[in-house]
């Protein structure tokens, strides 16, 4: 409010004259000058180092001077530090135009709070004009609250987080008296007598304070208040994260005493390896779960809060009992997908974060394996109910589907990661999560030839089945790897490969893991895209699931002694005489000069050549129970604007290597919404994106057009996409045309 009565005070005297004397002849009110510069007003100032009469008067005439001549017609405020009767060629400027006196700024305030808000002020003289500068953008219920000593006249909460992060550039603004309030209120938080220090001492000090408060728990409001705000502002969350670097934890501070929110990923592992070293005492754990929890759902400091926590929280509350009740295949499979198929997940993530950390992903391993035991031993009980639906999956759902039909086919996509994909994009599409239930070998020779082929025939070229699969669908598709898949892409019938998940774990083994989040991304990416370029169901399906066989020693392994040759591979052996052995499951599957596929009854593999990291072929769930989800549009899609390319005749043959894209909404909008829409151009070449536009904004009946290059190659096509959602609008093919560009001289 302080820079609003300053201004209507200066409109008022100004009504008439355009010329108003600002009295300040003790210098205390400077701080309105920015104020007057932001209110476009034109500030001619006197120079308190003056002290001669001459000096002074030629500095008035000078000053005077120049007001009627370069700001005749323009208002003009002289900011005057000293009293009025010294003045010489401005004192009549006093009386015949305005004057506004705050040689006693106080009592012009003390009017200003009466008049407006109704309170006789109490604060003494300092501490009010302190008040006022600190009042500038404050409303008048702020005003009314330092009054009534309802506030205090600086809140640290406001300002201690500008101050922790850049110390000096916050200080060296403040006026000194404003600068030495808030320096007494920090030593005041800090519990210190006040003593002048640099800034950045000062703030390192209170930082000090607030990291040893979250560390032992003992943090005040304010402080903690502080942390809050600086762990939630992108801005500002830099200068935490350097000061938690350089921070220097007592190395008997107990994890468990800590502040729930606090940030220290050291007290995070303590905390864990406790965990992990007493796995097998149940009690512990739960304790320890219990006053972790409020940490791993923590709303405020999120950021600081690792994501392993919620996968060994995951791990560690499992149930195992409704498996009890599953008394039969299917039951099984309800209870793996909505529950276990969660565990694998949250192992897998552990294993990322771990991997190379036995002291902790050693018993973490171990207590999964405990869990995996009785999931394994509850499936195999239900292995005589076991049968494949993947035989023939792709030439039958060909033969029924409708154009604009869309089938990614991955290697090696287990349930949980096509989980985790449908979760991520069912806020937006419609998600329909079935099951199918891998052939056996789950391996993609195999596999991939009973998705495409059936029969239980193997193809073990992989064009040799796209082109069957044709055939026998009847359907012209098209076939692509996943991620050449562009705007540009228009079949009406698409089957994209994605076979980094499996070729990724086949050469690099466990340090593939690390991967896996950018292999769902691109599916989650490549799923909208799909559906937002006019396919109108998009399957998400696989060859097999996969194994983590984690840390492994020789002695884990399984012997594959058998009866007569045999082909040993890591979870299964393929054998021409049967074998008789209880441990192990059979089945008849003739391959070669084979004639059975042993596997053993548990997640191990057997003895064979090679590393062991992922692990493909066996019967488990992990391996068998797969994805067959399909994504559609979430029901109506709101209208919006139709936004075409207008000149798609002009850009068949372009005779140059530049050519211009024309955009043109319709005349008549859908609804309120339809009126204007945001799009942009993407220009590809073969399958790559080479240029898009900026966003375009499109009313209602009205066009834009926009210039492009070939870039040197003889035909592009251009994708118009709606700006939010990505969907495809509108494309055409532009050739650049054999003729050239004679500039009229045919």
């Amino acid at each position: 409010m302080t820079e609003q009565w300053l201004i209507q005070d200066i409109n008022r005297l100004m009504q008439h004259r355009n010329r108003v004397v600002l009295l300040d002849p003790a210098s205390r009110c400077s701080f309105v000058l920015p104020i007057l510069q932001q209110n476009q007003l034109t500030v001619f100032q006197t120079d308190g180092s003056l002290t001669a009469q001459w000096q002074q008067e030629k500095e008035e005439l000078f000053l005077r001077y120049e007001a009627e001549t370069t700001c005749k017609d323009s208002p003009v405020v002289f900011y005057v530090t000293r009293p009025q009767d010294k003045l010489s060629f401005l004192f009549d400027l006093c009386f015949t135009h305005g004057c506004l006196d705050l040689s006693h700024p106080q009592d012009w305030l003390k009017k200003k709070i009466f008049t407006h808000a109704g309170l006789q002020v109490q604060l003494d003289n300092p501490m009010l004009l302190t008040a006022a500068k600190l009042g500038i953008g404050k409303d008048l219920g702020w005003w009314k609250k330092i009054v009534q000593d309802l506030e205090e006249v600086i809140d640290l909460e406001e300002e201690l987080l500008p101050f922790v992060h850049s110390p000096e550039d916050y200080l060296d603004v403040k006026e000194t008296d404003v600068r030495r309030l808030f320096e007494e209120k920090v030593h005041e938080l800090l519990g210190q007598q006040y003593l002048s220090k640099p800034a950045k001492t000062l703030a390192e000090e209170v930082v000090k304070k607030m990291l040893d408060g979250l560390a032992n728990n003992e943090i005040s409001d304010t402080l903690l208040q502080l942390y809050y705000k600086w762990a939630d502002s992108t801005t500002y969350r830099p200068s935490l994260e350097q000061y938690i670097l350089t921070y220097k934890l007592n190395g008997v501070v107990n994890p468990w005493n800590a502040h729930p929110d606090h940030c220290f990923e050291k007290l995070d592992l303590s905390a864990l390896r406790q965990i992990t070293e007493n796995f097998r005492d149940k009690s512990f754990v739960n304790e320890k779960l219990q006053k972790l929890k409020q940490r791993i759902n923590a709303s405020k400091a999120k950021v600081f809060v690792p994501n392993w926590w919620q996968d060994v929280l995951t791990l560690f509350e499992v149930s195992i009992e409704p498996l009890s009740k599953c008394h039969n295949l299917n039951a099984f499979i309800d209870y793996y997908t909505g529950t276990f198929a969660k565990v694998d997940r949250a192992i897998r993530n552990l294993y990322v974060t771990f991997l190379n950390d036995t002291s902790i992903i050693r018993p973490l391993q171990e207590y999964y394996e405990g869990l995996n035991d009785v999931v394994l031993q509850t499936w195999f009980t239900f292995s005589n109910e076991y049968t494949s639906d993947q035989q023939g999956y792709l030439p039958q759902l060909l033969k029924t589907a409708k154009p604009k039909t869309a089938v990614i086919v991955g290697d090696g996509v287990r349930y949980e990661i096509a989980d985790y994909v449908a979760t991520k994009l069912q806020k937006q599409f419609k998600v329909d999560r079935q099951i199918m239930l891998a052939d056996m070998p789950s391996e993609t020779e195999h596999n991939m030839s009973a998705l495409y082929i059936g029969g239980h025939e193997v193809v073990p070229i992989h064009k040799d089945r796209e082109t069957r699969l044709t055939k026998s669908s009847a359907k012209n598709i098209t076939y692509l790897p996943l991620e050449q898949l562009n705007y540009g892409i228009e079949a009406d019938y698409l089957i994209l490969t994605y076979k980094d998940i499996d070729s990724a774990g086949e050469k690099l083994q466990q340090g593939a893991i690390k991967l896996f989040s950018e292999f769902e991304n691109v599916l989650i990416e490549k799923i909208s895209l799909l559906l937002n370029i006019g396919y109108q169901e998009v399957y998400l399906i696989t060859d097999h699931g996969f194994v983590l066989t984690g840390l492994l020693d020789e002695a884990d392994k399984i012997d594959p002694i058998t009866v007569g040759k045999k082909e040993v591979h890591e979870r299964f052996i393929r054998t021409i005489d049967k074998q008789n052995n209880n441990e192990w499951l059979a089945f008849e599957e003739p391959y070669a000069e084979y004639r059975y596929v042993y596997v053993a009854k548990n997640h191990r593999p057997f003895k064979s050549k090679g590393v062991y990291g992922f692990s493909h072929g066996g019967f488990t769930p992990q391996e068998i129970i797969i994805p067959n989800f399909k994504f559609t549009k979430a029901g109506h899609q709101t209208s919006q604007l139709e936004v075409v390319i207008a000149n798609k005749d002009d850009l068949k043959e372009v005779p140059s290597e530049l050519f211009m894209i024309k955009l043109e909404a319709a005349k008549t909008g859908f609804n309120l919404f339809g009126e204007k829409r945001k799009v942009q151009i993407k220009l590809y070449a073969g399958n790559k994106e080479y240029q898009s536009s900026d966003i375009i904004t499109l009313e209602t009946g009205k066009g834009d057009q926009k210039e492009f290059s070939f870039n040197h190659n003889q035909q592009v096509q251009a994708v118009i996409v709606d700006a939010s959602t990505q969907e495809q609008l509108d494309t055409v093919i532009i050739k650049k045309s054999n003729l050239r560009d004679l500039g009229g001289l045919l």
